[in-house]
């Protein structure tokens, strides 16, 4: 049995019909997600990791746990909120005997970054490493497609905006990343005990600009627009953007873009997942996204 802990998440939404065919099992937040998920012929538990709720239920004759649930949108600090998430969970996880866990992080996460969401993600990653089960964290770039991701923030941006800002983070480095290769980087690792006790940077074939990034989505969904550099980071503004413009959550928003602050590349090539083809370049991943 495999446990999908993040089924309300974005990449629970993407991961489960992936899975089709396996005996699956999934954590979700609210009874509507469960009720959908069962109407597919997946089994769906509702429940909260922050509070613990659900989780013995949920882990229940599992194998191989698959933790995509980040609690970024949650009042408190988001570092103490994301580490006890994840410790709940493994706690259950080692209760109920199960074996394997695969964790879904950011490629720039660690202790020295400014972004508080990549520094949640560190924590939680460390968690997972220290936690008994066999662990594999799969480390991704900026993901090319989702929802609550700093690339649907720049999205809806150049979607409803006819000036749209380029703040500080224009500079960053990223490798972005398709939602195919994300989940086909996931479906190998369950499936491949030899990759136990292993991270893996999953990054896109492209290094390119946060500003390209921007540009390059403007280019594809035909959008004429003005760029506009700004100085700073943006960091209220973009916030405030997102309700206003983009209609996405302030304070969820506003932690997905602080992480547009640190470089996200695969700088040790060794640590690159090994997909069984080239992974996506930006524009494959962007045609993807669109269509």
């Amino acid at each position: 049995m495999i446990l999908v802990v993040g089924g309300s998440r974005w990449s629970g939404r993407a991961l489960l019909p992936a899975l089709e065919g396996r005996p699956l099992r999934t954590l979700v937040s609210s009874e509507y997600d469960a009720v959908r998920y069962r109407d597919q012929g997946i089994e769906a538990v509702t429940g909260d990791v922050l509070e613990g709720r659900g989780l013995d239920s949920a882990m229940r004759g599992v194998r191989t746990l698959v933790y995509l649930d980040h609690v970024m949108e949650r009042a408190g600090d988001p570092v103490a909120n994301e580490l006890e998430s994840v410790q709940n969970a493994l706690i259950a996880a080692r209760g109920a005997g199960v074996e394997r866990v695969i964790f879904l992080g950011n490629v720039a996460a660690a202790e020295e970054a400014q972004a508080r969401q990549l520094v949640a993600q560190w924590a939680a990653e460390l968690a997972v490493r220290q936690s008994e089960l066999a662990w594999v964290v799969l480390r991704t770039s900026m993901v090319v497609g989702g929802t609550a991701t700093p690339f649907e923030a720049l999205r809806r941006s150049v979607d409803r905006l006819p000036v749209v800002p380029l703040f500080r983070w224009r500079r960053t480095e990223v490798e972005p990343v398709a939602v195919s290769d994300v989940l086909e980087a996931i479906k190998i690792a369950i499936d491949d005990d030899e990759m136990a006790e292993r991270s893996f940077d999953v990054c896109g074939a492209d290094r390119v600009h946060v500003a390209d990034v921007v540009r390059g989505w403007g280019t594809a969904a035909g959008r004429k627009r003005v760029y506009l550099p700004m100085p700073g980071w943006g960091d209220r503004f973009g916030e405030q953007l997102a309700w206003t413009a983009a209609r996405l959550p302030r304070r969820q928003t506003r932690l997905a873009l602080e992480t547009l602050r640190e470089r996200q590349v695969c700088v040790d090539p060794s640590r690159r997942f090994p997909l069984p083809h080239r992974p996506s370049g930006y524009h494959a991943a962007l045609a993807e996204a669109a269509g």
